[in-house]
């Protein structure tokens, strides 16, 4: 069923007084992020750009969560149903990734990282050791990235009642969680002190962060394009001239979910504009203001030039606008699923 987006839906949504309540919290928090990321040093007392950190209750996603809302799950589980199509894909987009080989024994298929076997399990990318309890760990890829922005005003009925805040919260708080065996043997570290010995900080797009080893090149790809393109195309130049900082590498969970942020490996980042605390960047910011931050049209979210996120695509990144939980700052770094996406393999 397809709805319009200025259709009432005060049924789904709490009544005058709790939105009362919530517009006075609202003003409250316009008020204070600015104030305490001035007092982190986003900016320094002349205005200038300084290295203040964004607040990590504001942590952006980990994997999407298009998987858990059902929104591209059937064409997921269509390509589970062949497990070399993602092992293969994996197997392509990182090097260290060989195979993929089935065990007679084991009556799985498996792929090597660093001379160990992580079997398919069910889609989970497990070590022998924990093929036992597949049914405890989310797929390791449970939806396929989408080639174009999901459009809220044709969101079905049952999506938005699904987006309700108090549903979401207990669907993201119950979710099973992934297994991070593969991920950590990947980027090399399964603590924080071991992870930090792959991280490096350099600047980049007009400011510094933090990511990765593995990704540096790419980013740094990303970014001759980009600054190509700007002395050619006004939108991107006036996008490069409005990033204030950008975020990467940052060791945390996501604060309402059991599920570790792709920041914490340092494959991802933020990258904020100009005035972002008052701009429709992050699904999570907007709901605090705004019960209906889900039909929030795409042409009043801010989103960087679709030439900008071609590039990053081109190099392995997708971008977090492409969500249902819109993340419209994020990219991070899954070459598996842009290699998915150019073979057909893409979400709705």
């Amino acid at each position: 069923m397809k709805i319009n987006i200025n259709r009432d839906i005060r049924s789904v949504y709490p009544q005058p007084a709790e939105r009362s309540l919530r517009f006075l919290f609202a003003v409250l928090l316009g008020f204070f992020i600015p104030l305490h990321l001035y007092a982190g040093g986003l900016f320094d007392r002349t205005g200038k750009k300084g290295e203040g950190a964004i607040p990590e209750n504001f942590a952006s996603e980990s994997f999407s969560d298009a998987g858990s809302l059902g929104l591209t799950r059937a064409s997921a589980e269509e390509i589970m149903k062949n497990p070399v199509i993602i092992l293969e894909a994996l197997c392509e987009s990182y090097p260290e990734v060989t195979g993929p080989e089935y065990d007679e024994n084991a009556g799985d298929w498996f792929v090597f990282l660093n001379g160990e076997k992580f079997y398919w399990a069910e889609g989970r990318l497990l070590q022998e050791t924990e093929k036992a309890s597949a049914g405890n760990w989310r797929p390791f890829v449970d939806y396929l990235y989408p080639e174009t922005t999901p459009d809220p005003s044709f969101f079905s009925d049952e999506l938005i009642s699904s987006l309700d805040s108090d549903v979401l919260s207990v669907t993201r708080a119950t979710a099973e969680p992934y297994y991070y065996g593969f991920w950590d043997s990947l980027y090399g570290g399964n603590d924080r002190i071991s992870l930090e010995t792959h991280i490096r900080r350099f600047d980049y797009l007009g400011t510094r962060v933090s990511v990765h080893t593995s990704i540096i090149e790419p980013l740094k790809r990303v970014e001759v394009r980009i600054l190509e393109e700007a002395e050619k195309d006004r939108e991107v130049k006036a996008f490069v001239d409005s990033i204030v900082r950008i975020e990467g590498y940052n060791w945390r969970e996501i604060s309402d979910r059991p599920a570790r942020s792709n920041h914490s490996w340092g494959i991802a980042i933020d990258i904020l504009p100009e005035n972002w605390s008052r701009k429709n960047v992050y699904w999570n910011w907007t709901s605090y203001w705004n019960e209906e931050w889900m039909l929030t049209p795409l042409d009043e979210r801010w989103t960087p030039p679709e030439k900008v996120i071609s590039i990053f695509e081109d190099e392995g990144f997708i971008w977090g606008g492409k969500w249902i939980l819109w993340d419209n700052m994020h990219f991070e770094y899954r070459p598996e699923l842009i290699n998915l996406q150019r073979k057909g393999y893409s979400g709705v």
